[in-house]
């Protein structure tokens, strides 16, 4: 992530000098930091005799690829909306607008970084389908959180001086509890997001349920990312919540442009027998897919950060040897980590990410040893939108 991330494996490795903080921090740490640009050129020339890395693109001595694979095209799929989703995120963006012409009015835009990521956060999230903007939560009560705030302080009340000091204070919890109680949104301090099936670790962090368990080594146990406590799975709770939606989306449901133009892509795809991936960065929007999948006959499973490891091994094995399923539900966080997914040949990215390296390590995981076929990979665009300009629509 960093130069002294370099630096901590030159030291393990014993590369001498440069395992040497005093001859690293002079002749590379402060250059790159001044922005002299010989510090980062010093570093390559110390690495490349020490470093082995192997891509797609590497070539043998006589300059022949190591490694063949099918061409991977890549398209934007521009889609128009209709007229009822034009007026809708008109009126969303102008709302978002006034809220932060206020914030910049009293100079509290880095005070409120959270709440305008949260105003964007909802933009995109109109150009997949309105629906997601009208989820409940925002403003509700929720009857457990006192039962929550007790399982938080649990131990703390006959603890000993020396073990208070490790233990959550009374004061965090209750802030913790009152922000989920007035439905105060934040972000997830891995992914930098708006939670996404938000999880609460017995130490009263919140982060998403995916960003948490992608960042351990093993599925049952990892280290707290905020304050570095050992957790276990089996005491993570899940941030409570009520229905996703306001309204019955079965007894409700409008395709959004997006959608039809999906649909329009699958059907396409029905007769050639090839599979695909449809990646979200939201489960309510996978949930929201289901219901047209279902309609329209078109097979297909889910894995998201749900799972376990052996529910998602059982989801892996029944789309790759199963020739009835046609499609995949993914997240995006979940498809990002250690998953071979060479049996589909399509992907379709409904709302790229702000980060295009993780939304790339999921899709290409069906560009990789083992694929034979030509890849497709899509992405879905609303036009006419701020997300056009931005390409996060």
């Amino acid at each position: 992530n960093n130069l002294e991330d370099v630096y901590s494996l030159l030291r393990f490795l014993r590369i001498e000098p440069w395992g040497h903080w005093a001859w690293w921090n002079k002749l590379i740490q402060k250059p790159f930091e001044g922005g002299d640009e010989r510090g980062l050129k010093l570093v390559q020339s110390i690495l490349k005799p020490i470093m082995l890395r192997r891509t797609k693109h590497s070539t043998d001595r006589e300059g022949k690829p190591i490694l063949v694979l099918p061409p991977a095209d890549m398209q934007i799929i521009y889609c128009d909306p209709t007229e009822a989703e034009k007026d809708f995120y008109e009126a969303l963006f102008k709302r978002s607008k006034v809220k932060f012409d206020k914030f910049v009015e009293q100079g509290r835009i880095l005070h409120n970084y959270a709440s305008i990521l949260e105003l964007l956060l909802r933009l995109r999230q109109c150009c997949d389908h309105p629906f997601l903007v009208m989820s409940r939560g925002d403003t509700q009560e929720f009857s457990d959180l006192s039962k929550l705030a007790k399982r938080f302080l649990r131990g703390t009340g006959n603890a000993s001086e020396g073990e208070v000091k490790d233990a959550v204070s009374r004061a965090y919890v209750e802030e913790v509890v009152e922000e989920l109680r007035n439905g105060e949104q934040g972000e997830c301090p891995i992914c930098l997001e708006a939670f996404e099936d938000a999880v609460l670790t017995p130490c009263a962090h919140r982060l998403c349920r995916e960003c948490l368990l992608a960042s351990w080594r093993n599925s049952s146990s990892g280290l707290c990312p905020v304050c570095r406590k050992t957790i276990s799975k089996q005491d993570l709770i899940t941030a409570p919540t009520e229905s996703r939606f306001q309204v019955d989306i079965e007894k409700n449901w409008v395709e959004s442009c997006k959608i039809t133009g999906l649909l329009n892509e699958l059907e396409n795809l029905r007769s050639s027998g090839s599979k695909s991936i449809v990646f979200s960065q939201w489960t309510a929007f996978l949930d929201l897919l289901q219901i047209p999948f279902t309609r329209n006959k078109i097979s297909f499973v889910r894995l998201d950060g749900t799972l376990n490891l052996q529910q998602r091994e059982k989801v892996i094995k029944q789309f790759s040897e199963d020739s009835d399923i046609q499609v995949l539900l993914m997240s995006l966080k979940a498809g990002g980590v250690g998953i071979n997914l060479t049996a589909a040949s399509n992907a379709f990215v409904m709302d790229p990410w702000w980060n295009p390296a993780v939304e790339e390590q999921a899709v290409m995981r069906i560009h990789r040893i083992g694929q034979t076929k030509k890849v497709a990979i899509k992405r879905f665009i609303v036009k006419e939108s701020g997300s056009e300009l931005v390409k996060f629509g």
